[in-house]
């Protein structure tokens, strides 16, 4: 009876007489000792004894609901302080972000009154804007170049820093009457290069690098728009091979080489370190500057474009650029992509070691027509010497030329797939430069000791 947990007496209906004298919970065994006592005197009335003992339910079996919710509480405190936390940290760094790119913007000039001057970089001061703001500003100054986009003005602020300004007229004057002069092609055309100048302020405006022009400020007039921009003394690359071809200007190879890598570093900058991508879609010598120490800045946005990191490609409307430089994908599909910077900058390097444009009336007068299919044959059939430059030989550079102009093939092919990005064009480009350093003259050898004397 120790043990007995259960008691079952239902099915015996003879089963007469009082139960035991004993409390309701408790019995006395042999030893003297209350152990818990459980009875379950249960009778079905109806005389159905297929009720099994075992599926009454013992109250100790299981514990509590209550304990089991206190082992579940701190898993779920847990949970929800740690997916709250998240949420809280990624909220505020988003608020942090945004508020930081805010005051950087404000700083840079970024947000300013719509109808007021923009400044891009510390070196310009606002009063040195108030003098451009003027209607007679331009009157004084040095005319030194004209182009499509309109003329280009060289002065000198009051701290003695040069600059160059570019006047681009407006196609409408700010009280909305067309300008009188123009025609209604041109009102097309200077509307178009109204696209292009906000497209170089939201690109080149806000890039910095050794080897791209920066804009440095923005002024708007009423009749025109003024954009400010660093002076490069020495002009443009396109100046360059056109002075040392008339033989009143040095440029030698170094000179070029120099040239060419900074091309390629600052190609590398908006390819592949600049996020979004960049692709200048107009690159040619004329847009290539040379700063005092004939460092290549590449200039002249207004073709750019800004590409996701998401997308491979942007869809245009129409081709731009310069014949001559212009990938044949993008000529054919209105697709272009950063390799269609590498195929002009092919180009380049063809035309800095062949000293020949693309318009070159040579190329006219033979069987391919044009500089990138002549130059591929020449290389492929070994006759790469012949392209170089007469003027460029006899300094010993003619190997270094000879492996530049067969870099220049390989951003030149037809397949865009098959081109290298901008980052191994400056490093085989570095590699070709160190390969061809000339090597230290060899020293003397000891001349051999005498022969021993025969016995």
């Amino acid at each position: 009876m120790r043990k007995l947990r259960f008691l079952h007496l239902a099915g015996n209906p003879g089963l007469r007489g009082p139960l035991l004298n004993l409390p309701a919970d408790k019995e006395v065994s042999s030893s003297g000792n209350l152990l818990p006592m459980r009875r379950i005197l249960a009778e079905n009335s109806t005389g159905d004894d297929s009720r099994d003992p075992a599926s009454v339910a013992d109250p100790s079996a299981s514990p509590p609901a209550t304990e089991k919710s206190r082992r579940r509480r701190p898993l779920v405190i847990w949970i929800v302080g740690f997916v709250v936390g998240g949420l809280a940290g990624v909220i505020s760094g988003v608020v942090f972000s945004a508020l930081f790119r805010l005051l950087v913007n404000c700083l840079r000039g970024r947000y300013h009154h719509r109808g007021g001057p923009s400044i891009f970089s510390p070196l310009i001061k606002p009063e040195d804007l108030d003098v451009l703001s003027k209607g007679d500003a331009l009157e004084g100054m040095e005319l030194i170049g004209r182009g499509g986009c309109g003329e280009v003005y060289r002065t000198t602020f009051t701290d003695g820093k040069i600059v160059a300004v570019k006047k681009i007229a407006k196609m409408r004057l700010d009280d909305g009457t067309a300008a009188p002069e123009l025609s209604e092609e041109d009102s097309k055309i200077l509307d178009r290069r109204m696209r292009q100048i906000k497209s170089e302020i939201n690109t080149v405006g806000y890039v910095r690098h050794r080897n791209l022009l920066p804009l440095l400020a923005h002024v708007p007039r009423s009749e025109c728009h003024l954009l400010v921009y660093e002076f490069m003394k020495n002009g443009t690359l396109d100046d360059a091979l056109k002075g040392f071809a008339a033989g009143h200007r040095e440029f030698d190879w170094p000179a070029r080489r120099r040239v060419a890598a900074g091309i390629a570093a600052g190609l590398e900058y908006l390819h592949m370190q600049h996020s979004p991508r960049i692709i200048h879609r107009d690159l040619k010598p004329a847009n290539i500057l040379l700063d005092d120490e004939m460092e290549a800045r590449i200039a002249d946005f207004g073709l750019a474009k800004s590409v996701a990191d998401a997308h491979t490609h942007v869809t245009a409307s129409n081709v731009a650029g310069t014949v001559g430089f212009i990938a044949p994908e993008y000529h054919q599909t209105l697709k272009f992509t950063d390799k269609c910077d590498i195929y002009s900058f092919g180009v380049i390097l063809g035309v800095m070691v062949m000293g020949r444009m693309p318009s070159d009336e040579f190329f006219q007068s033979t069987d391919e027509l044009c500089l990138v299919n002549w130059l591929r044959n020449a290389v492929r059939d070994g006759r790469g010497a012949e392209a170089i430059d007469e003027r460029l030989k006899g300094e010993g550079y003619e190997e270094e030329m000879a492996l530049v102009l067969k870099v220049a093939c390989l951003c030149t092919v037809n397949d865009p797939r098959e081109r290298p990005n901008s980052k191994d064009v400056r490093c085989m480009l570095a590699q070709i430069a160190l390969l061809t350093l000339p090597s230290p003259s060899p020293s003397p050898s000891p001349s051999p000791p005498p022969p021993l004397p025969s016995a």
